[in-house]
């Protein structure tokens, strides 16, 4: 093809048709541009076609991995409910001792307060998108930024949830050991196990539970804790469904 065009310049100018050689050499550009151009496109396409298919998988990655996310979140909330419902049934007592009548409702409250419930998300798809560079190929701007902010929002309640468990495990826990019978209060949590061989009742241990200033203490410290922990997992919840909303509204597109 290059030969043939270049013939035919050969010939008009060996004839002398400068004018008629200058148009062609001209349209023979104008040609070449738009070759390249559509060129151009195709590739373009192409590599659009490549990205849309790119941001499909992602997209269905990235659902499969938040609501996850959102049901670890949920059942961490759950525990956390038992929690609070516990150390304000234990803050009670100690408001109106008398209030309480059965000893073993009592000590499940007590063990509810060394839970130490923490999110602990999966981020693999996530991590990989934002560090990979690859964000680009999400369309959605609400959901990329959205996804680039996740880490620290959650960041936030993890932060709450470790400053409980040092709480927990440094003062909380070492104290109840030093001062109260732990055997005592599991005493029959545990079916058919060599733990429940002591079958007292365990309104004697409740009545040194509740007179324990100190104790009260640490139990205040827990809720305030956990509250904390409760609001800042609902601002992650809220976050969580967003991120689901925008992911299938994306999907609804394909």
């Amino acid at each position: 093809m290059i030969k043939f065009f270049r013939k035919i310049r050969q010939n008009l100018l060996a004839e002398g048709k400068t004018g008629k050689y200058l148009k062609y050499a001209i349209g023979e550009i104008v040609l070449v541009v738009i070759g390249i151009l559509i060129a151009l496109q195709i590739n373009n396409w192409n590599e659009e076609s490549k990205n849309r298919k790119q941001e499909s998988q992602i997209l269905l990655q990235l659902k499969s991995e938040f609501e996850q996310n959102l049901a670890e979140l949920e059942l961490k909330i759950s525990m956390r409910k038992e929690m609070l419902d516990a150390t304000t049934r234990i803050l009670a007592y100690y408001d109106n001792p008398k209030t309480w009548t059965l000893a073993d409702s009592v000590a499940s409250d007590f063990r509810k307060t060394f839970y130490t419930p923490t999110f602990n998300p999966v981020t693999g798809v996530t991590d990989e998108l934002l560090s990979s560079g690859k964000l680009y190929i999400i369309e959605n701007e609400r959901l990329k930024i959205s996804l680039t902010n996740w880490t620290g929002v959650s960041s936030r309640l993890i932060e709450y949830e470790e400053d409980l468990r040092n709480h927990t495990e440094n003062h909380y826990r070492p104290y109840f050991k030093e001062n109260h019978s732990y055997r005592d209060l599991y005493n029959g949590y545990w079916d058919n196990n060599k733990l429940n061989t002591k079958k007292e009742d365990k309104s004697e241990l409740i009545k040194e539970l509740i007179n324990n200033q100190n104790l009260e203490d640490f139990i205040i410290d827990i809720t305030s804790s956990v509250i904390f922990a409760q609001d800042e997992s609902e601002i992650i919840k809220n976050h969580i469904s967003d991120i689901l909303e925008l992911i299938n509204l994306e999907l609804n597109k394909k």
